[in-house]
Parts: structure tokens; sequence; C-alpha cells
């Protein structure tokens, strides 16, 4: 019987000398929070020292190292994802606060992706009826017009321009973009364009 409390007092002293080695800090409070659009890596969090990434699929995260009720805890970014502007463009709610099971369950990480603009030309349309689409973006297109700026679309996010309704007597066509055809990811640059060739 001794051994066995001898043992367990053994382990107990080895985890106590070696938080690492045995799940993290000395804490009973994983610091823990969601996190909002996040598309890709590149955000790095800190806390009193400690780093951590965060990874796929980005909506949580969770330090490694426990902490104890009533310490205090202060998150902060430290880096941000290359299709976020800058550090303040991702802002951490409720980061800073002594730590209690309600505290802890307050916190979030939301960023603010870049966006990039999107246009449609539009290519010997001289009828009306035209409707193109962006996902939820719809645009009614007079006859004679020559450019359609479209909803901006975040960096590195999907897009495709179509043709939800033909003009009056003409047939439309969309090309361009990444994939030929009006879509493709958003890439990191100031604009993409669409064309729209009407016949």
């Amino acid at each position: 019987m001794k051994s066995s409390i001898l043992r367990a007092g053994v382990v107990a002293l080895a985890c106590a000398l070696g938080l690492s080695a045995c799940g993290g800090g000395s804490g009973d409070l994983y610091l823990t929070g969601a996190v909002y659009n996040v598309t890709k890596d590149g955000l790095v969090l800190t806390n009193n020292g400690e780093e951590l990434a965060v990874t796929s699929p980005y909506t949580s995260f969770q330090f490694n190292n426990r902490i104890s009720t009533d310490d205090q805890f202060d998150i902060k970014i430290k880096a941000v994802p290359s299709n976020v502007a800058k550090i303040d463009d991702c802002v951490v709610t409720n980061g800073k606060a002594r730590a209690n099971y309600y505290t802890i369950a307050q916190i979030s990480v939301t960023c603010k992706i870049r966006q990039r603009a999107l246009t449609a030309n539009i290519v010997n349309l001289t009828t009306s009826g035209l409707v193109i689409i962006n996902g939820a973006d719809r645009r009614d297109v007079a006859a004679g017009t020559t450019s359609v700026p479209m909803t901006p679309v975040n960096e590195d996010g999907a897009y495709g321009v179509t043709v939800l309704q033909q003009p009056t007597g003409q047939t439309c066509t969309v090309s361009g973009g990444g994939n030929g055809t009006g879509g493709g990811n958003m890439g990191a640059t100031e604009s993409t364009t669409v064309t729209v060739t009407c016949s």
C-alpha cells in the first residue's frame, strides 16, 4: 500500500516539475475561444508569453498550458494570415480578465479578410434582360452597358460570375477569371476582371 502511495506521489511530483510532459500547466482551466473569419494558416496568438498558432479548421483555439482560477490572462495577436492586411484587422474580444469558468467562455478572435474588386466587362450587349450573378450578388444589366462592378470578394475566396438570364434575342457567355469561364479564387492582386460577351 505504501508503495502505491509512494509511486503516485512520484508521478505527481514529476508532473509538477515537467508540465509539458503531463499535458500543460498546473491549473484547472484550458484557455479556449472561438475564431471567426479566418480561412488559412498564419494567425498566431499569445498569452503571457505562450504562443499558439491557430490551425485548420480555424474555428477555435486552445492554449496548451492550463491556467488556474483567478490567474490573469491576456490574449494578444502576434501574427495574421496573409489575406489579412494588418494586425489591427484581427480583434480579440474578452481577451483579458481573471480566469474562471465564465470569463474563459466569452473569448473570441475575429479577423477582417482583405477584399478585392471584381468587375464584369460587358461586350456587345444591345438588348435588355441580361442578368448576371456571382453567388448571391445579382445584377440586372441594361443594354449598352460596358462594365458592371460586382460586390468585392475576399482574397483567396471563390467567385464565379455566370449568366442567370439571357437578354432578349441574344446569347451571352462568360470568359476570363482564374478558370477561363468567369470563376476561380480571388488572388492577392488589386482586382479581377471577367468578360461577358453577347452575340
